[in-house]
């Protein structure tokens, strides 16, 4: 009998056991659960998506011509709707080059610059909030002061310094939107690790010996990923906007390269003649900037308290 009810308690525990879907498949399906319930996110992810789909695999589609290709005898052909025709179905600028494919290649460039210069700020930011919100004292005095003066030092100005130092180029403009940005993420994450560090869970791996380092990047940087990411998203449409202004003031990708600024910069002399080539580009600027700031508006929501709690209540057996 006892040999009987060893074999059968395992098998039923195991069942048991199975049947808990693990903490990542758990989330995964909050997720979707919520974004299914938000229109907001839907769109977000859908512009976001279609861009960068666009930007990865526009270059090599069939129809879109050779972005620095000029044609002066078709310069300023208007777009389809307006006169022009499918050839340039986005019409041409000033040297004949096609808009299509400009706006194409300059999705690669904005994307690029923001994405970069997003992942740098918080790498750094980061990294500089967790050491000043743990460690405290004369460091955290010292990183938040820096913050403080960087936040108070333009980055049209740093722009200025750099490209007078080392010329105009892309990398340039994502290190100085990259400086520019990096405060946002170091104060964020200080004070999310000030709230946490007198967590049980802290106390306890300080009690059992574990050092700063550990504690800093094993038990409370995983607690600030939900809120980083939705900052990073949020950062992402103004890297997006700051590109553009450093192309149009001339700092960032130099011809025949295109970017969504540089193509507004080249077209304003232009816009009683050729209106669609800075209209285009700014729709496009403005359609990506719309979509990233919807993905952080849903992305927000998901983390709120409240939400949280609600879609917990709603789980399947909640």
């Amino acid at each position: 009998m006892t040999a009987v009810d060893d074999t059968t308690t395992p098998g039923a525990d195991t069942g048991a056991v199975d049947a808990v879907p693990p903490e990542g498949v758990t989330v995964l399906a909050d997720l979707r659960s919520h974004l299914r319930k938000s229109k907001a996110g839907i769109s977000g992810i859908f512009i976001c998506s279609l861009f960068a789909l666009v930007a990865i695999v526009g270059p090599w589609l069939p129809f879109i011509k050779d972005p620095a290709k000029q044609s002066l005898p078709d310069k300023l052909t208007p777009p389809v709707g307006w006169g022009g025709t499918w050839t340039h179905p986005l019409g041409t600028d000033q040297l004949g080059r096609d808009i299509l494919a400009r706006l194409v290649d300059g999705a690669r460039i904005s994307l690029l610059v923001g994405l970069a210069a997003v992942v740098i700020a918080a790498i750094l930011g980061t990294a500089l909030g967790l050491i000043a919100g743990y460690v405290g004292g004369r460091i955290d005095t010292l990183i938040i002061s820096a913050a403080d003066v960087q936040m108070a030092f333009p980055g049209v100005l740093a722009g200025l310094i750099l490209v007078a130092a080392f010329g105009p180029s892309v990398w340039l403009v994502i290190v100085v939107i990259a400086i520019s940005s990096w405060m946002v993420f170091t104060r964020v994450g200080r004070s999310l690790v000030l709230t946490l560090k007198t967590s049980l869970f802290v106390e306890a791996s300080e009690l059992s010996g574990a050092p700063s380092t550990r504690v800093m990047w094993r038990h409370l940087l995983p607690n600030l990923v939900s809120s980083l990411i939705t900052l990073c998203v949020l950062e992402l449409a103004a890297a997006i906007l700051s590109e553009s202004a450093f192309a149009f003031l001339g700092f960032g990708v130099q011809p025949p390269r295109s970017s969504w600024g540089l193509m507004i910069q080249q077209g304003r002399n232009y816009i009683t003649d050729g209106w669609w080539i800075v209209t285009f580009a700014g729709l496009a600027i403005s359609i990506v900037v719309l979509g990233v700031n919807l993905l952080s508006l849903w992305l927000q929501s998901f983390n709120d308290v409240a939400e949280r709690e609600q879609i917990i209540l709603e789980r399947p057996g909640g």
